[in-house]
């Protein structure tokens, strides 16, 4: 939507005030997500952390690089609703060590869906299976009129644009749609089924890293606190990581799902390494998870 040569140079503030007068009038559909889903987040960890709190959202000095929906010093709760996303979106490599945490959506919450537009999904990869699961979110308004639908598809194609490293400078045009969009809604029940509060809790967004076949969300720190729950944690070696061919083949080295306060309760391994490492790919088409033996245990 932005030109390119000029995100350089041009300030977050200044891209959002050109979106509000582009898009002026544009409708964006909103949707909940359920209590009961996992969400997996991944931190990169030199050693085995000891406390929860490593694995949740930064301190906002830990934050010094531009995210795909955060600025500087602005903590985000990125995470993905399929485990193998996170190494994907990690650009993880050979070497490194994860902690791999797993959490519970323990209330509903509303959250903005961007990037689910048909042709932006087609760009990714995604496999016609996975674009039809998703009709729902690609035609979510009723009756939308063909202007309102041609804005939310440029919004899609700009929000999940592929951001290379050390070009972070892009997510400047991701930052100004995320806080553009509005926090919280004009009406809701709070006898309902659907979330209690009024309140806007995040994005989802397709995970481009695997093609769209899963997808990503973020967080508010606010509801980290309030609506998730950690139910368990590996600590992980990357072996053997491949981006070009989609392969990584991991080890897990410690697993923990009791925790005391803030404290992980780790639990080493025993057996063989074999039973511990797993292999993900894509093969024809179809995200594959091999065990150890290169036995196949899970297919997407």
């Amino acid at each position: 939507m932005y030109p390119d040569d000029q995100l350089k140079k041009t300030n977050i503030d200044i891209i959002k005030q050109w979106l509000g007068y582009k898009l002026g009038g544009c409708i964006i559909a909103i949707k909940d997500i359920q209590e009961n889903n996992r969400l997996f987040r991944g931190v990169f960890c030199e050693q085995r952390p000891s406390r929860i709190s490593r694995l949740s959202y930064p301190p906002p000095e830990k934050v010094t690089k531009l995210q795909r929906a955060s600025r500087v010093e602005q903590p985000r709760f990125y995470c993905s609703v399929a485990l193998p996303g996170v190494f994907y979106e990690l650009r993880a490599k050979a070497g490194d060590f994860i902690a791999l945490s797993e959490w519970e959506v323990t209330e509903a919450l509303w959250m903005h869906n961007l990037g689910f537009d048909q042709s932006t999904l087609q760009q990714m990869g995604t496999q016609n299976q996975n674009i039809f699961l998703r009709q729902q979110l690609l035609n979510p308004i009723p009756n939308e009129t063909r202007t309102n639908k041609k804005m939310r598809r440029e919004l899609s194609k700009a929000f999940a644009a592929d951001v290379p490293e050390g070009q972070e400078y892009r997510y400047k045009q991701s930052i100004a749609i995320s806080e553009w969009l509005p926090t919280g809604l004009a009406a809701y029940d709070p006898k309902a089924s659907a979330p209690k509060t009024g309140k806007i809790a995040g994005i989802v967004y397709p995970a481009l890293k695997m093609h769209g076949d899963a997808d990503n969300v973020v967080l508010l720190p606010e509801f980290v606190e309030s609506s998730l729950k950690i139910k368990s944690v590996r600590y992980v070696k990357i072996e053997a990581a491949d981006e070009k061919m989609c392969s990584y083949t991991v080890l897990v080295t410690a697993f923990a799902d009791r925790f005391s306060n803030n404290t992980i309760d780790w639990r080493e391994n025993a057996g063989a390494e074999e039973k511990h490492r797993s292999h993900i790919a894509l093969e024809d088409g179809k995200w594959v998870l091999r065990d150890g033996y290169h036995r196949i245990y899970d297919v997407h």
